[in-house]
This record gives C-alpha cells, structure tokens and sequence, in this order.
C-alpha cells in the first residue's frame, strides 16, 4: 500500500455499522426496560433472565455489562422512583462484593484506596450533623456508586477484554436510545418507550401518557451516553451516517436540555487531539450557538436557548435578590435561602449532612422560600438544588467539596497514561458541565457516576494489554 493510499485510509476512518442481529438485541432490551419503566412487572423477570443469559458467554458478557447499567441508571427507560428498590442498589450490591472479592493488582488497590478515603470523609461529615444518620443513608449511598468500577472488573475478571468491544456496544445502545427519544417525541408524543424521561405525569402500561398534537420534553439521563461517543469521532476511531447524526440531533431537541447540549460542545471542543483544532472548533461553536439563538428567537423560543441566553443578560441588570433569583430558569430562587442558612449556622465548610427532602423534619433546617413563584412550595428542607456542586456544599460543605474534586482528578491522574484515560476525562468535564444545568453530576442523584465507573473499570481492564496511546489507525 503506497503512503498516499495509506494517508487516505487514516483521513477516513470506517462507519460505524451494526448487524441486524445485533440491532435486534439491543432494542429488544430496551423495549423490555421500557416496559419495566411503565411498570409492567413481568417484563422485570425477562431482562433478568436476559441479562443471566448474556454472562454465561463470553462475547455478550459486553451486552450483560453495557444493558446491566443501562437498567440501574434507569437511562430515560425506567423512572428513578418507579419501584420501592432503586435499580441503581442492585449495582451497589454487585460492586460491593465485587470490592470483597476481586484480586487487586497495585493501580487498583491505589484507586479503591482512595475511594474509601473519600467515602469516610463523606460518613465524617455525615456524623457531624445533627440529621439522623437512618435519614441520611438514603441520600449518602448516591455519592457511593462510583463503587460501580468494580462490575466491569468482576464480570471480566480472568478473561479477555477488549475496549472497543466495550465502545462498539455502547455506541450501539446509545444510538438505539436516541431512537426510542425520537418516536417517543415525535411519533408517539408522550412517555411510552422513554417513561423515565417523563417532565410531567407518570405514565405506566394501564395509564400511558400520551400528549396529542404536542411536542413534549423529555428529560435527557438516556442522552448521557452519547458523552461517549465524543472521544471515538475526535480522534477519527469512526464515522457516523448522516442518519446517525439526524438521529442524535433530533433526539437532543426532543430533549430541549441546554445543558446536555453545552456538555457535549464543550467535550467536542476541548478534546480535540491538536490545539489549533480546539481553536478552530472554538470559534465554529461559537458561530452555531448564535445561529442557534437567533433561530431559536424566531420560533418562539420553543429548544429554550433563548431564554437561557437572556437570563444572563438579565442576571446583569438585576437590581435586587428578586431578579437575581430568576436566573437559571430560577434554579437561583431554590439556592438563595438555603446558602444563606448555611452561612447562618456557620456551616458552610461541613454543610447540613444528607438531607432528606421527605424525611427530614428537624425544624432547625426548614426554610420558607419567598422566592418561589409558587408559594405553596415555599416551605421545604434546605436541601434539593437543580446545581450539583451547590448541593454538594449544601450536604457536605467545601471540605466535601474539594474532598470530592480531589478523588476524582487524583484518578485521572492515576490512570492518566492508560490508553483510554480520555474516556474518563471526557466522561469527567461532561458530567460536571451537565451538573451546572441540575444533571448527571458527581453527587450521585441521576446515577451517572455508574456510567462513569463502568468507563474507568473499562480502562483498567484495557491495561492487561497495553499502555501505548490511542493510534490513528484504531477503529470502533
């Protein structure tokens, strides 16, 4: 092969393409978590006799892991309250055998090491407040289930991993999500294949919310994984179809998430292989944003950039605690009276514990709200922020904070010259972007870190077989 024709194979890495047989099993997956969202209980015996069937081979062992956590996270499919037992407790029960039984070699004895060092900063804060700790369990084991690196390393534990493996399956799950998002939005307009997605009414098999001739909202935890596909399209790993692009935007409007589309510009930004491309980008997001907006101002304000945009413009001649408490679709109006509670208690470097919005009485942190449009959810526990790092503070104060940030930048620093270190790092900055606009996260509450820690499991299986970096001729 000349260096000419070897040049051009590089420039134009293959398609991602799927056989039917594979297609099928993804979305007939899908369709029985869908079911399980719409709480057609039957249909939660199938995906466990799905997912025991997947582990006893070797090569649908990716499927068991991929399909497993798209269950526990819930993925839009099945609400985070659907039934009495979380789906993600049953990732927390797999991960802490696994942490019991898993043979640890150094790199993992480093990481889980320091995620008990974290996690008993978590419980000494925890004892400092005065909240009941029966209360607090409930909220703290969010922030736990980073524990969730260990079911990748459990379920392929002696065995033969391959990454892109891993990435191919993901991409195909994550395409057939956007699907489900797309007829549900436009099709079906309601909450029929993505019911835990639903921004208003809970829809199940007896009672499915169905909104006639009306373009609904869908919540975007199902859209986290397509953070996941930034890493393979940056670095030329594969291409995708202009229906695989037409599939992900339409999904992304149908989610009407600011944040969720901001979280994946900045990642196709800032990891670009070369400098002068993240500059390029830069400016071309920059350039799309603005087009976006003015589009979005002649429609009515219909995707919701607009009035996002504007609200900085008005954050700027605001002239009192009233207008500064409209900002942010008035998430500002939720922190203001709870941050200054903080402060009043001199709490603001321990935080108040893991507050319960249901369960937790104690009149010292009840608050009333007079920033709320709607008075008669004025009063309230001063917890329940739509800004993951603010509730961060708000549970555990700056010392859990910068306890926090420090875990999980020390990992990546720890695995940072493993092959597919970025996909953590990326995985990283998207889900503390998204944590701004009240999504994903590192605090646990949408059960995003699952995701993140099945992608560093991922990595550390990966380097049984080599360090080097991702080359250019790699391929999905």
């Amino acid at each position: 092969m000349t260096t000419e024709a070897l040049s051009q194979q590089q420039a134009k890495p293959p398609y991602f393409t799927a056989p039917a047989r594979d297609w099928g099993r993804a979305i007939g997956f899908l369709l029985l978590c869908s079911l399980a969202g719409l709480k057609f209980y039957p249909a939660l015996i199938f995906i466990a006799l799905l997912l025991i069937s997947r582990v006893r081979w070797r090569k649908d062992r990716y499927f068991f892991l991929v399909e497993f956590i798209i269950f526990c996270t819930g993925s839009g499919l099945v609400g985070y309250s659907t039934y009495a037992v979380r789906p993600c407790d049953f990732a927390f029960i797999f991960a802490a055998i696994g942490i019991m039984i898993y043979r640890k070699n150094g790199l993992v004895r480093r990481i889980t090491l320091a995620m008990l060092a974290y996690f008993a900063v978590l419980f000494i804060l925890a004892f400092m407040s005065i909240e009941p700790m029966k209360n607090q369990i409930t909220q703290i084991r969010y922030y736990l289930l980073i524990i969730g690196f260990f079911i990748p390393l459990v379920t392929f534990a002696d065995k033969d991993f391959d990454f892109r493996r891993l990435m191919y399956v993901i991409i195909l799950h994550a395409l057939a999500i956007c699907g489900f998002y797309v007829i549900d939005t436009f099709v079906l307009t309601g909450f029929i294949l993505t019911p835990g997605s639903h921004s208003w009414g809970v829809s199940t098999i007896t009672a499915p919310v169905i909104a006639t001739f009306t373009l609904t909202r869908h919540y975007p935890p199902g859209l986290y994984w397509l953070l996941l596909l930034i890493i393979p399209l940056n670095y030329k790993l594969m291409r995708l179809r202009w229906y695989h692009w037409a599939l992900i935007a339409l999904a992304l409007v149908s989610s009407r998430t600011n944040s969720l589309l901001f979280a994946l510009i900045v990642c196709f930004v800032f990891f670009r292989p070369k400098i002068r491309q993240v500059m390029i980008y830069t400016v071309i997001g920059a350039v799309g944003l603005t087009g976006l907006y003015l589009t979005d101002k002649a429609i009515g304000g219909s995707l919701r950039l607009a009035d996002n945009i504007e609200s900085f413009g008005m954050l700027s001649t605001a002239v009192d605690e009233e207008d500064i408490a409209d900002f942010g679709s008035g998430r500002v109006a939720q922190i203001l009276p709870k941050w200054e509670l903080l402060y009043d208690l001199k709490r603001e470097w321990i935080g108040f514990g893991f507050l319960n919005r249901e369960k937790t009485t104690n009149p010292i942190f009840q608050i009333e709200n007079q920033y709320y449009s709607d008075q008669s959810k004025a009063e309230e526990a001063a917890t329940g922020v739509e800004v993951t790092e603010i509730q961060t503070i708000l549970d555990v104060g700056f010392i859990g904070l910068i306890a926090q940030m420090a875990f999980y930048i020390g990992v990546y620093f720890m695995i940072r010259r493993l092959r597919y270190s970025n996909y953590y790092l990326c995985l990283l900055v998207g889900f503390e972007v998204l944590g701004v606009g009240g999504f994903a996260g590192l605090n646990g509450i949408q059960y995003s870190l699952l995701i993140l820690g099945m992608i560093l499991g991922g990595i550390i299986l990966a380097d049984r077989r080599s360090t080097k970096p991702i080359a250019s001729t790699e391929t999905i």
